[in-house]
């Protein structure tokens, strides 16, 4: 572990019955010809918090997402799997529910309602058509999910005699934390949120009741946690219409007789981790399909989820455009795009991937030669390869619509061995921190991102150099451990009654 003041950290928790609640778990269970294989789940937050789980002999509480999932949490009692097997050093509690229920709950309500409201990407002359399936799916899915979240939640919290320290993370457990405080009245709650908070009018697009319900249940933890200030500002406005007493200042909102800190902790990256991966092995045989791609050519680079806040399709009419304004480039650049498909139940997402993948042809087919292809597309899961083109590119676009804070950047930054160029928007959560050294771009405005295209080309090798070398003195500075361990700095100073 390479927490600050780990030792402080360690001690605090360790009389702790410590309960982190999630939707995705930090393993997930595949089957493979009759056997059942486990997968550490992806992200900083499994990376982060998975240490303290096996030093705490943790719970990690989520739900059965695949069959394999579903089929291991049979094979014990109260669907409690101990992580490993034989000597478990944690817990994962499966959330098991008909399939219908986790339909409703997940791919009706979690994703696309809340996740398009507090991304800004419904429109809103024609969407969403909130109809009786939609009060259905919150009834029948999101509040049943989560009341049996808090449920397992209770179950954990009585099955020693220690304190319980209970983490929800993010927007697919909002009512959950009214569930438990029914019950537990005292136990200390706290929340993260990793996507925006939308200004309080936007938010309004989801009906009175459920609006009402999903502030009364943010407002039952006793610290709650946005990346920036700008996503604090907009969750405290938005209380203030449901008659909170809100105090700015502070970030502390009373209501119904619960006191809600409310706090920015920007998350970031394992700075070392990334740096040790992009010098391993692996990274490095992957570079050299990399090198290959890129050959002589000025490297453009993306890599994302199909999620329509990532913006995709506009980032490329923009490298369009600017291959057409500025043709002495053609033939001289390439633009590499990795990522994956995501969520391609829902209609929207499994569409907006087959837009990616015509934009990519079209603008292929338009410029290319038999000796330059304008736009390499390589849409699998292979993180290692990302790393390896984190090394070589010479501009990098993230231009969501919104986002919560988009580490992208910061990980590239990190290993780049180019001072490459980065293009960001001014709508991702990192924009806040990062803003100086960067080329920065309405994500709406394809022409000026056609510029910005440009202008990573022909800026003067001193700019670069200054830009990037910021960049990597502030990612450095900051990582992933010093989010959490805030979190829990703050966690101890609540509960010992002190102010911040």
């Amino acid at each position: 572990m390479n927490f600050p003041n780990q030792e402080k950290i360690l001690d605090f928790l360790k009389d702790k019955n410590f309960i982190v609640v999630s939707n995705r778990g930090p393993v997930e269970f595949y089957k493979y010809n009759r056997e059942i294989e486990m997968k550490r789940g992806a992200g900083g937050l499994v990376s982060t918090l998975l240490p303290l789980m096996e030093a705490l002999n943790g719970v990690w509480i989520a739900s059965a997402m695949t069959p394999g999932d579903m089929e291991i949490a049979k094979r014990f009692p109260k669907n409690r799997v101990p992580i490993p097997e034989k000597d478990p050093l944690f817990w994962v509690p499966f959330v098991v529910v008909d399939p219908e229920q986790y339909e409703f709950y997940y791919s009706t309500i979690s994703n696309p309602l809340l996740w398009f409201v507090q991304h800004y990407m419904w429109n809103s002359p024609y969407t969403p058509d909130i109809d009786d399936k939609i009060h259905q799916a919150w009834n029948e899915g999101y509040k049943y999910v989560n009341q049996k979240f808090a449920e397992k939640v209770l179950e954990e919290s009585k099955r020693n005699d220690k304190e319980p320290l209970i983490m929800l993370q993010d927007y697919h457990l909002y009512l959950c934390p009214t569930y438990i405080r029914k019950e537990m009245k005292k136990t200390f709650l706290s929340q993260f949120i990793h996507i925006p908070w939308p200004q309080s009018e936007y938010f309004s697009i989801i009906p009175e009741y459920m609006r009402k319900a999903i502030i009364e249940g943010l407002l039952s933890n006793n610290l709650l946690g946005f990346h920036i200030p700008r996503y604090v500002n907009n969750f405290l406005q938005t209380c203030e219409a449901y008659g909170a007493q809100v105090d700015y200042e502070e970030g502390i909102v009373r209501y119904n007789g619960q006191t809600t800190q409310v706090k920015s902790y920007p998350i970031s990256i394992d700075y070392e981790g990334i740096k040790k991966m992009a010098s391993s092995e692996e990274v490095l045989k992957k570079e050299n399909l990399i090198k290959e791609i890129k050959g002589d050519c000025f490297l453009f680079y993306r890599t994302d989820r199909a999620d329509l806040s990532k913006n995709i399709i506009r980032g490329f009419q923009a490298y369009e455009l600017f291959l057409h304004k500025y043709p002495q480039y053609q033939g001289k650049v390439k633009f590499l795009i990795t990522g994956k498909p995501t969520r391609q139940q829902i209609r929207e997402y499994h569409n907006y991937y087959h837009d990616i993948e015509d934009v990519i042809k079209d603008i292929n087919v338009k410029y290319g030669t038999d000796d330059w292809k304008p736009i390499e597309f390589i849409f699998k899961a292979d993180y290692k390869l990302v790393v390896a083109a984190f090394k070589n590119y010479d501009c990098m676009i993230v231009n969501p619509i919104a986002d919560g804070m988009n580490i992208v950047p910061k990980e590239a930054s990190a290993v780049n061995q180019k001072e490459g160029v980065i293009i960001l928007s001014e709508k991702a959560g990192c924009f806040e921190e990062l803003k100086d050294n960067v080329l920065v771009v309405n994500p709406f405005d394809i022409s000026q991102t056609a510029e910005a295209y440009h202008d990573a080309i022909i800026m003067d090798k001193n700019e670069k150099h200054k830009l990037f070398k910021n960049l990597q003195e502030i990612v450095g500075q900051r990582t992933i451990y010093h989010w959490i361990s805030e979190q829990f700095e703050d966690i101890e100073k609540l509960k010992n009654g002190e102010n911040f």
